[in-house]
């Protein structure tokens, strides 16, 4: 083989292999866009099922008013699904709903308040 035959051999292996690694790298990050909207549909979900508890009255197994004593059990979704894991707070007419996703750095925190009878919700993708 000669010289530019071999110098081109190099070249492109060089080139798929970086093509090979940024390919990989935007599935990955892909793959941990979609954890994260699915972590955000089941939150909404919760929250969703969470202000049914809410306005149910204690008699009733629900919270009369109050996020207190929620429960995931309380949830038809419960604490996991095939999206990740979920964890909440109920204090008073604030509930903390947090999602940690099948994925490495894939975390959302949603924060649930009733105020003057309207549900505000905000959002933290920091854990």
């Amino acid at each position: 083989m000669g010289q530019q035959q071999i110098l081109l051999l190099t070249l492109v292996t060089i080139v798929v292999g970086i093509a090979t690694i940024v390919a990989i790298d935007t599935m990955q990050e892909s793959q941990q866009s979609s954890n994260l909207d699915a972590i955000q549909q089941d939150i909404i979900l919760i929250i969703n099922e969470a202000q049914g508890y809410y306005y149910r009255h204690e008699t009733m197994d629900g919270g009369g008013r109050s996020f207190d004593e929620i429960q995931p059990l309380d949830i038809s979704i419960g604490d996991s699904t095939k999206n990740g894991t979920y964890s909440l707070t109920g204090n008073g007419n604030t509930l903390v709903v947090e999602g940690t996703g099948i994925y490495d750095n894939v975390f959302l925190r949603a924060v649930a308040e009733f105020q003057d009878s309207q549900l505000e919700v905000s959002w933290d993708y920091n854990k």
